[in-house]
């Protein structure tokens, strides 16, 4: 699977229109379209600004792989573990989360 396939599945996964995937990285809605159609090649800091958007290790989108990681296979149990040692983090980690999901919930909330 190429990178443009990855990167719409990935996003589909997460139930991201472009224009969601758009607002929350910060990248046209006309890149992200060529990524998916495989007219345009992202810099390793856009990959990475996706892979934090679609909560993914970067390397997915790179790795030579026909079948990425369902979003059913995540095992959500891991996130109560982190979410105990959040006091814990520094302080731009913290604000960094806080925005990343204030920013899903308003587009949550637009679709309603």
């Amino acid at each position: 699977m190429n990178l443009g396939k990855k990167l719409k599945h990935f996003r589909k996964c997460n139930g991201l229109s472009l224009k969601e995937l758009s607002t929350l990285t910060n990248l046209s809605i006309s890149f992200l379209s060529d990524i998916e159609h495989d007219r345009s090649n992202p810099s390793i800091s856009n990959l990475k600004i996706l892979s934090k958007a679609l909560n993914i290790p970067m390397y997915h989108l790179l790795e030579d792989s026909t079948s990425p990681t369902p979003y059913e296979s995540i095992d959500f149990s891991e996130l109560i573990p982190i979410l105990l040692e959040f006091e814990d983090w520094d302080n731009e980690d913290k604000i960094e989360l806080f925005y990343y999901l204030k920013a899903k919930k308003s587009i949550r909330d637009s679709k309603k």
